[in-house]
């Protein structure tokens, strides 16, 4: 993503003014790592074009992991946060598999 801010940045605070409040960002790294999470249900989002990283397994071990396209982001922080509000419902009764 270069120099411009990542898009989960205007998601986070978008979605906060919405009233997605329990979905947060976790920056780590000086902004090298980048993802948004909401505990209940247990989901992380991963942009598909950052890097993988071992932080996820420690973070997020009993999270599943959801990738959005750079296609999912590029019309903007409301249809960003329409489609993590379709994919909140699709899987709020998502429990982890591993114990």
């Amino acid at each position: 993503m270069g120099d411009q801010p990542h898009p989960f940045h205007a998601v986070a605070d978008l979605a906060a003014r919405r009233g997605l409040r329990d979905l947060k960002l976790a920056e780590e790294r000086g902004g090298q790592y980048v993802r948004l999470y909401q505990a209940t249900p247990p989901l992380f989002f991963k942009h598909r074009n950052d890097p993988s990283d071992s932080y996820d397994r420690e973070r997020f071990k009993d999270f599943k992991r959801i990738l959005l396209s750079e296609e999912d982001c590029d019309k903007g922080p409301e249809a960003t946060i329409a489609l993590i509000r379709s994919l909140l419902e699709k899987f709020a009764d998502y429990t982890p598999q591993r114990s």
